[in-house]
């Protein structure tokens, strides 16, 4: 709790959050607020419009005519309020979006801020649950469903009160006890308000995690029969997921009902009151019309205020949930647009070398690893003071058996793995830690490559230029491949992939590492994937291709040693 705490001080909490979001956008907040404060006192107006038609009605003995100018004024006003909600629905439609838009720019370039290595906090499901869900309601608490429906409500309430008080003092008290009631209700209500929306929440995520580990192990399921076990669990998920969202929906519905029932008992009680003073023509039958009217002001009042409980609640869920996923923890951070990442520094005492092939000093090293340091999750070590200095076209392979972080060294010297100590410099830049390099630095052809549900073409170039193609295929030894399948590059290679084989996956992710050109390339362990022919046939491609960059590869395969300028061995802590 004590950290918790702290971490809460250094934080910003749910208001904080908002008052971040709106700070960009005060001009176009205020103006929703305004624009819905002005719908709302339209509404006033035809109830006194039909206060004064009601008085003005003529006897028996006067005929039929009509006061005109109260029901002009009734019907005008109720035509403004149709045009003042088109307004107002336009303006926080814009204001809500804004904030929409810059939540999920801001939660998107966090997490792909997080060290690319590290396993996310929470399920992938869940955090498209969180991303879907619990960013729409930053917007929604600001927007005419929160703040800005209760200030217009209080403003419109207000006004509502002080013509109801130069009516009648005594009516109006009692009229505003129903209102006071509910109110009373709704925040003794909240903490099980929470409890519900975090459960619903929760068992959403659940729901959308399951279902696309589902997706994902669909090979598994069907190899081990376990598709009854699988579509079991997902009733059982989906049930826990109703009963939350029933429960959820069934106390929201309560609250909202309260609306009818502040004007049911109100109409009650002023009916009550006002009987004596009709009576005696001390309380006019616009008075009365007026005061049955301006009910439905209270009535919204109450929903207004209801509504924003449950909503302002179930934001402490949403500031619990986001907070879980953003590095570091900090809601801050969503308040401010993302910095710059680090730039790289110039190594002391040493010039850095130009990228320009033509002008680069073969003697200078490209890539040069002094102390380098990383411990897993928990304090278990994965590198130890690794050094390691390679120059323009050396092949450095680094071997050793299972486990014992070759993996873990390739990804901390380019960063996806924060380091703890040491420094990494190429061509004279030294890298900041904890940050993941990009080409042109560096790029990595991992062990398992991800590939989206698009065509061959685009998985390789990633937005390249299409006219490095053909030869980034025919490097990576994937053009024969390409060659004997019917629609070439612009075969769609399906989810994960699944239409290649695992070797044309790892030569594919070569070829898209050649695509984007890098000053050191990383190639986790092929042999898995690629006979040694084609392994070897491939890094000597590499090679020839990037001629001033350094290739470093994890291999225990003799004949890829026997290509290597440097050899590392590996041996466990």
């Amino acid at each position: 709790m004590r950290a918790r705490r702290g971490l809460v001080r250094q934080d910003v909490g749910r208001v904080g959050l908002l008052a971040g979001m709106v700070r960009p956008h005060r001009a176009l907040f205020a103006a929703d607020v305004l624009t819905g404060i002005a719908f709302f006192l339209c509404a006033v107006v035809p109830g006194l419009a039909l206060r004064a038609f009601l008085d003005a009605l003529p006897g028996q003995a006067a005929g039929w005519a009509l006061p005109v100018a109260p029901l002009l004024a009734y019907l005008g006003f109720k035509a403004a309020e149709a045009v003042g909600a088109a307004g107002w629905m336009a303006v926080d439609t814009v204001f809500r979006y804004r904030i929409y838009h810059d939540v999920r720019v801001r939660l998107t370039e966090r997490l792909l801020r997080r060290p690319g290595a590290l396993p996310p906090p929470v399920p992938t499901g869940d955090i498209l649950s969180r991303y879907r869900d619990d960013t729409v309601e930053v917007a929604e608490v600001l927007g005419k469903r929160g703040i800005q429906l209760v200030s217009s409500s209080v403003v419109t309430s207000a006004v509502t009160f002080g013509v109801l008080f130069t009516i009648s003092l005594r009516t109006t008290l009692l009229a505003v006890l129903p209102t006071l009631g509910i109110a009373v209700i709704a925040f003794l209500a909240s903490r099980r308000i929470k409890e519900l929306q975090h459960h619903t929440r929760q068992t959403a995520g659940d729901v959308s995690a399951f279902l696309r580990d589902c997706f994902a192990g669909i090979e598994a399921i069907k190899v081990n029969d376990a598709g009854r076990h699988v579509v079991e669990r997902v009733r059982q998920v989906n049930d826990r997921r109703r009963h939350a969202a029933v429960l959820n929906e069934v106390f929201g519905g309560v609250l909202a009902s309260s609306q009818s029932i502040v004007v049911l008992l109100g109409t009650s009680l002023v009916m009550w009151t006002s009987a004596a003073g009709i009576r005696d023509g001390s309380f006019s039958v616009g008075d009365f019309a007026y005061f049955i009217y301006a009910l439905g002001t209270f009535g919204t009042l109450v929903n207004a205020v209801g509504q924003f409980v449950s909503r302002f609640q179930r934001f402490s869920v949403t500031e619990e949930r986001l907070r879980e996923i953003l590095p570091g923890r900090r809601l801050r951070d969503l308040t401010v647009p993302t910095p710059d990442l680090p730039a790289p520094t110039e190594v002391a005492g040493r010039a850095p070398a130009p990228r320009d092939p033509g002008g680069v000093d073969v003697g200078a090293p490209v890539l040069e690893v002094t102390g380098l340091r990383y411990a897993h999750p928990g304090g278990q070590p994965g590198v130890r003071d690794f050094d390691l200095t390679a120059r323009a076209g050396e092949l450095v392979v680094v071997a050793g058996p299972v486990g014992v972080g070759k993996t873990t060294l390739l990804r901390a010297i380019q960063g996806t793995l924060p380091r703890s100590a040491g420094s990494v410099a190429v061509r004279g830049w030294t890298l900041p830690p904890g940050v993941a390099m990009a080409p042109p630095l560096m790029s990595l052809t991992p062990q398992a490559p991800h590939v989206f549900s698009d065509s061959l073409a685009s998985n390789v170039l990633l937005g390249g230029s299409p006219s490095l193609l053909a030869d980034v295929l025919a490097a990576s030894t994937l053009d024969h491949d390409v060659d004997r399948i019917p629609e070439g590059t612009e075969a769609g290679i399906g989810p994960q992939g699944h239409r290649l084989s695992g070797g044309q996956l790892h030569r594919l992710a070569a070829a898209r590492m050649l695509a984007h050109r890098a000053d050191v390339m990383l190639v986790d362990d092929l042999s898995a994937s690629l006979d040694v022919d084609t392994e070897r046939r491939l890094l000597e491609n590499l090679l020839a291709s990037s001629r001033d960059s350094v290739l470093i590869v994890v291999s225990n395969r003799r004949p890829i040693r026997d290509l290597a300028h440097q050899t590392y061995d590996l041996v466990g802590h």
